[in-house]
């Protein structure tokens, strides 16, 4: 059938010169939205956990289901003065604990000693030794706070040196990492006979959650966490050695 109109045909409607064609705008697509920004560590969001303590126990469970999750958050927040506080609440009963040890045993055996040749001199150790005490444990805030930074500078440094370092985060949230970190170390290296197997333990989940926060190689984070350890090992070893070797040429 053809499509020519026929006489009895109504024409098409004419479109008017005069008005223009009316095209849709073109609406370009709504960029993606950005990945949610996670959530800061427990101790550091008081809006979600609002007594200290309930924060203190967030950690712990935080740390034991999914410690990895911990180096995940660090960026989420600023500054060295929760995690230095996080680090000096479980240094205290750390210090106690093995300041105790130190002194009481260390001080009864002085004592004895000095009681054995005949010196009077125990009284006055044993007056000196809470004074020496104190003394500590008012420095412990500065030793604390110093130890962060230097070890989280240090193990930033070292990641860096075995090429693990990427755009992102830097020196500071590896110092607030490893301040968190380390405050869970030192009480696994209080475990009874367990101490040792737990510190180097800690280490290498230190150089996984590192390798997590900079986005780097696993074994990049665990080389550069064991690296201050392998060179104490190195430097032990090299003086136990010298020493020995100057004691033999002495009795030659």
């Amino acid at each position: 059938m053809s499509e020519i109109p026929g006489p009895h045909d109504a024409p098409p409607p004419a479109i008017p010169l005069d008005e223009p064609l009316s095209i849709p705008p073109i609406v370009p697509p709504e960029p993606p939205l950005p990945p949610p920004s996670p959530a800061p560590v427990p101790f550091e969001d008081p809006e979600r956990y609002g007594g200290f303590w309930s924060r203190v126990g967030a950690m712990f469970q935080m740390v034991f289901r999914n410690p990895m999750e911990l180096f995940e958050r660090v960026p989420a927040g600023e500054g060295f003065g929760a995690p230095w506080r996080f680090l000096l609440l479980l240094s205290v009963p750390a210090f106690f604990i093995v300041a105790g040890l130190f002194f009481f045993m260390g001080l009864g055996i002085a004592v004895a000693a000095l009681e054995h040749t005949g010196r009077a001199d125990g009284r006055a150790v044993a007056a000196a030794m809470p004074a020496i005490f104190g003394i500590l444990l008012a420095l412990l805030p500065l030793v604390s706070f110093l130890g962060m930074l230097i070890g989280g500078a240090f193990h930033h440094a070292f990641l860096w040196m075995w090429g693990g370092l990427k755009p992102g985060a830097g020196v500071n949230q590896s110092i607030r990492a490893y301040g968190y970190a380390s405050a869970f170390i030192q009480l696994g290296a209080l475990i009874p006979y367990l101490g040792f197997l737990a510190q180097i333990a800690g280490m290498v989940v230190l150089g996984m959650g590192l390798a997590r926060l900079h986005k780097t190689d696993t074994w990049r984070g665990v080389c550069a966490a064991l690296t201050p350890f392998v060179l104490l090992c190195c430097c032990g070893i090299g003086t136990l050695g010298a020493v020995t070797a100057l004691i033999a040429a002495g009795r030659h």
